[in-house]
């Protein structure tokens, strides 16, 4: 199934408009950079401190642990197995089992949707829904890569919040 979605988005999504702005965003996540400003950035400001702190707390936790199952599982990226595969943009030359794009969006996404209100919950958790379905697009990971990465970040953050309460409870 990872496969036939693969070859769908390439055959019937990819256009030469879609292309460049998807392109675009992936690149926006290598190492979780855009996660990491956005994160920093949250935290120099005094009234977005804490949600900062977290946001930081989760991307690191979460991507740390991506990491460590990275080199566990060991699985090779979708165009290195798949022939029919065309990969987009520069060819990562990490394992693909999960998806770190996908594990620092969401570990700063879960954070920020608990802590923001409105619109912005839903601007941060729409962002790293594209950012996830970029790495489908352009060809650097399987859907079951991604699905994993969303599951890492939400135990991440969610083991960030639990500690957040223990230590808000202590004081």
């Amino acid at each position: 199934m990872d496969e036939a979605i693969l070859i769908f988005l390439q055959e019937h999504v990819r256009t030469d408009v879609l292309s460049p702005v998807l392109l675009f965003i992936t690149n926006l996540g290598h190492y979780g950079a855009i996660w990491f400003v956005m994160a920093i950035f949250l935290t120099f400001r005094k009234s977005t401190r804490d949600q900062g702190i977290l946001a930081l707390t989760s991307l690191l936790l979460s991507g740390g642990i991506a990491e460590c199952i990275k080199h566990l599982v060991m699985r090779p990226r979708p165009f290195l197995q798949i022939p029919e595969i065309i990969p987009l943009g520069q060819t990562p030359h990490s394992f693909s089992f999960p998806s770190g794009h996908t594990v620092c969006a969401f570990a700063v996404a879960f954070i920020l949707w608990r802590t923001c209100t409105g619109w912005q919950r839903f601007f941060v958790m729409g962002f790293a829904v594209i950012m996830a379905f970029s790495r489908l697009y352009v060809g650097a990971h399987y859907p079951t890569d991604v699905l994993g990465g969303m599951v890492v970040a939400f135990f991440g953050s969610c083991l960030v919040w639990r500690l957040r309460n223990v230590i808000c409870n202590r004081k």
